[in-house]
C-alpha cells in the first residue's frame, strides 16, 4: 500500500490496548518488545502484505520520555495514532527540511530494542514532532536497515487490510506537504480530519479510525 511500512494503533496501556484489540479482531498478537530510548513498549500484528499493524504504549518500567510517549500518555481509548512510511536514511535530512519548511520540528534517531530471544533490532526513525498542526497527516519514516523488515518475521496472521481512507478540510495543503517528503495516500475534501484503514479478521470487517 503505497510506501507505508505499518501503521501505530496507540492508548496509554498496553495491556488494555492488546484486550480490546483481541475482543474485536480475534487476531493474535506477536510480543515486541520495549523502547528504551522512547519509553514504550509494543506488540504487533502481520497482514495478508508487507505493512503490518503496531500496539504502541508507554512502558511503565522504563523511566525514559519521548515526545511520542507523553502524546500517547494522553491517549485514553484506543486510536489510530501514527503512519510509518518506509524511507531512506540517506534521505531522511531532505525531509526534516521540508518538514522544517512546513513549520513541523522534526529529527532522526537511532533506535533499537531486545526481541523475546535476545536478538536486538536496530533501525533509524525520522519522528516529526508529536504535536504538530499536521497530526497523523505528517508521517513518520523508517529505515530498518540491516535488520529483517518485521513483515518477514512475524507469525503469519489472518489478517487483511482492505484499505485506508482519509479526508482533510484543507487536502491541497496535505498534498503539498507530501509531495515534499515523499509521501503519498488517497485524500479527499472533507469537514474535519480523519484517517481510518479497514481490516477483514476471523471476526469480520473491522475499521480503525484517528482520533
Amino acid at each position: 500500500m503505497h510506501n507505508i511500512d505499518h501503521f501505530m494503533i496507540a492508548a496509554n496501556d498496553l495491556d488494555r490496548l492488546s484486550e480490546y484489540f483481541i475482543t474485536i479482531t480475534g487476531l493474535p498478537l506477536a510480543t515486541g518488545g520495549s523502547h528504551p530510548d522512547l519509553g514504550t513498549r509494543n506488540k504487533l500484528i502481520a497482514t495478508t502484505t508487507d505493512v503490518y499493524l503496531e500496539l504502541i504504549a508507554p512502558d511503565p518500567a522504563l523511566n525514559a520520555t519521548s515526545d511520542l510517549r507523553e502524546a500517547i500518555e494522553q491517549i485514553e481509548d484506543p486510536v489510530l495514532h501514527r503512519v510509518i512510511a518506509l524511507g531512506s536514511l540517506e534521505r531522511f535530512p531532505q525531509i526534516v527540511d521540508a518538514y522544517q519548511r512546513a513549520g513541523v520540528p522534526a529529527v532522526v534517531r537511532p533506535l533499537s530494542r531486545e526481541t523475546p530471544s535476545g536478538d536486538i533490532l536496530r533501525w533509524h526513525l525520522l519522528m516529526p514532532a508529536a504535536r504538530n498542526e499536521f497530526g497523523i497527516f505528517a508521517p513518520l519514516f523508517i529505515d530498518w536497515g540491516l535488520t529483517p523488515h518485521p513483515s518477514q518475521t512475524l507469525p503469519s496472521a489472518a489478517c487483511t487490510l482492505v484499505d485506508c481512507h482519509a479526508g482533510h478540510p484543507e487536502p491541497e495543503r496535505i498534498r503539498a506537504l507530501w509531495h515534499e517528503i515523499g509521501f503519498d495516500l488517497p485524500l479527499a475534501e472533507a469537514a474535519e480530519p480523519h484517517l481510518s484503514i479497514r481490516l477483514d479478521t476471523p471476526r469480520g470487517r473491522v475499521q480503525l479510525c484517528s482520533a
